[in-house]
């Protein structure tokens, strides 16, 4: 018996170029999204560190004002890591009056027996961060129950309401952010006035 061969079947020709299409074009898709995949990646790894650098930041400050709040001059030693060897602290009081301390030791010995004096009952704000590059600057506030300190000269035995304006300068070395500078700008609340504390 005579064997029938059967027909042999080939896709059609239109079918061949749209299937040779659609390898091409995956074929140079995927450069592509493996760039896409790549920035986003990245853009990811930047978000997170931007969020790391704040919060580490932030967290100085919070440091900063737990000592001050504490009224504890022997704990701002404990400051130094994360301090800049060139730290100043710049403080101008709601009389006008302006301190500034250089190195850490000038703050122990200049700030710490004002802190000491004031028996402060602080409360800072929220702390905005501004980051560009190795260099970051925050802003925030205080607000703060003192008894003015008698550094000021003031013949005052109460306690007055302060706010404080703050802008503190960080550098980041070595992967880890300093404070190079905090100053702090002091405005009487109340009784509003100086005078109104005179006796």
């Amino acid at each position: 018996m005579q064997r029938t061969k059967s027909p042999t079947t080939h896709p059609p020709r239109a079918g061949r170029w749209l299937a040779g299409v659609l390898a091409l074009t995956t074929a140079a898709a995927a450069p592509a999204c493996a760039d896409v995949q790549a920035a986003e990646e990245d853009d990811l790894a930047e978000r997170v560190e931007a969020l790391e650098s704040r919060e580490e930041i932030r967290g100085i400050l919070l440091a900063f004002s737990q000592v001050v709040d504490a009224a504890d001059p022997a704990a701002l030693a404990g400051l130094e890591p994360a301090l800049h060897p060139d730290f100043v602290l710049e403080a101008i009081d709601f009389d006008g009056k302006e301190f500034r301390f250089e190195g850490l030791d000038e703050v122990i010995s200049g700030f710490g027996p004002i802190m000491l004096e004031a028996d402060a009952n602080l409360m800072p704000s929220a702390i905005d961060v501004a980051l560009d590059g190795d260099a970051a600057r925050a802003t925030f506030k205080f607000a703060n129950s003192v008894k003015p300190p008698p550094q000021l000269g003031l013949d005052v035995d109460v306690k007055v309401l302060l706010l404080a304006a703050n802008t503190a300068n960080f550098v980041r070395e070595g992967g880890a952010w300093k404070l190079r500078s905090l100053e702090l700008v002091h405005s009487l609340a109340y009784p509003g006035a100086v005078a109104a504390l005179q006796p």
